[in-house]
């Protein structure tokens, strides 16, 4: 008999409520995540000749204080119910716009290694609000990975992800955007440390949401930006040592522009705790950038 843990079926649900619907390869014998829902915000980014799936959504406060892009996890779509959607859609209630794009990324899903979907430790949260109805999003039926003999497009190479963050930042920087947080989830996490140095228009903050990598370089201890951690109690296996060790390296080198936070039941996808991970963004964003030092 075979035994699977409840944050496995946690992160299939998730996808599901996204409207990503997974698609097996026989050929490749790996995970594609195809959009199959409305997606609120859709609009294709041209780069390199190419159309690349993206959804942008303008703050509801009437102030502006930034735009937040999303850097998927590997084998997650670009609209993923896990902790880009929640974000994406409710962080504009507190002045933020947002972005998420498609990355070419490997489609080996994360296997999820907790042993409960439940929390723990009741939180005192608001609670998740859905997405008006009224809204006119435009569909998307997109293949996040290539099928086959398909349309033309899906027989040219993958276009860099330097390239679709490039282009991304260069559509916000016309939008008269000067503040540009990055938001990265396990392996876009990593990306988005990645893209850090290689930015033309700067980006003033960094948040890595449950990121396993342990060997994060100099110049990530070297970044003068704030920077936040979060991760789950019971997310990837290795990830809280991980945290550990980039925490002990940053108290090391005096970083004071370093923070973690730690999600109590949350599993790497923190499926039933969206409200908590939104609360600990925005008020990470609020205390850093909308008003600093209250």
């Amino acid at each position: 008999m075979s035994l699977v843990t409840w944050s496995v079926i946690a992160a299939e649900e998730a996808a599901m409520e996204a409207g990503a619907e997974q698609a097996d390869d026989p050929s490749s014998k790996t995970v594609m995540m195809r959009q199959t829902r409305p997606v609120l915000g859709y609009q294709a980014l041209s780069v390199a000749g190419q159309d690349i799936d993206s959804a942008y959504l303008e703050e509801t406060l009437g102030e502006r204080h930034g735009v937040v892009v999303f850097f998927h996890d590997q084998g997650e779509a670009f609209e993923s119910n896990g902790v880009v959607t929640p974000l994406r859609h409710r962080l504009i209630d507190y002045g933020w716009s947002t972005l998420t794009l498609s990355f070419d990324m490997p489609s080996n899903t994360n296997v999820m290694l907790s042993a409960s979907l439940e929390p723990k430790l009741e939180m005192g949260t608001e609670a998740s609000e859905g997405v008006s109805d009224e809204e006119d999003p435009v569909e998307s039926e997109t293949d996040l990975a290539a099928e086959g003999d398909g349309a033309t497009q899906n027989d040219l190479p993958p276009v860099p992800n330097l390239e679709r963050v490039e282009a991304a930042l260069a559509m916000l920087q016309a939008k008269g955007f000067e503040r540009v947080i990055f938001l990265g989830h396990g392996k876009g996490a990593e990306m988005a440390i990645n893209m850090m140095k290689s930015q033309t228009l700067p980006v003033e903050g960094l948040i890595l949401v449950d990121m396993p990598r342990i060997d994060i370089g100099d110049d990530f201890k070297a970044l003068e930006i704030p920077v936040l951690e979060i991760y789950a109690s019971q997310g990837l296996s290795g990830v809280d040592k991980a945290v550990k060790q980039r925490k002990a390296a940053m108290k090391r080198g005096a970083k004071t522009n370093y923070a973690v936070r730690r999600v109590l039941g949350a599993n790497h996808v923190f499926y039933g705790l969206e409200p908590m991970l939104l609360m600990t963004v925005k008020s990470w964003l609020n205390a850093s950038f909308v008003k600093p030092g209250l």
